[in-house]
């Protein structure tokens, strides 16, 4: 079963939707090269918080992204992590049991 990451967060002061999209497609390349990789979208709230929600083949494969996530190993993260409010980031796993 497909696992569902849903990473919420607010943008910093001075970042807008250009730029976070930017920040956004820089990181593909190293989500793409992860194990399990299905899909990824970005989406923005009527809230103006941001969700990064991508879709993994597995909790396995969810969990070893997460943790391989780092910007000091991979550079072309920073941009990204640049443009979030770290206090706001909030993320979670879900586990996909149907689909339509």
């Amino acid at each position: 079963m497909s696992v569902i990451e849903t990473v919420r967060f607010s943008l910093n002061p001075g970042i807008g939707a250009e730029e976070i999209k930017m920040a956004w497609c820089g990181s593909e390349g190293f989500v793409r090269a992860q194990p399990g990789f299905q899909r990824r979208r970005l989406v923005e709230g009527e809230d103006g918080t941001w969700q990064d929600i991508v879709e993994w083949q597995d909790m396995a494969s969810a969990k070893a992204a997460s943790a391989a996530f780092d910007p000091e190993a991979h550079p072309e993260l920073g941009q990204l992590m640049a443009a979030i409010d770290p206090g706001t980031v909030q993320m979670s796993h879900a586990t996909v049991h149907g689909e339509m």
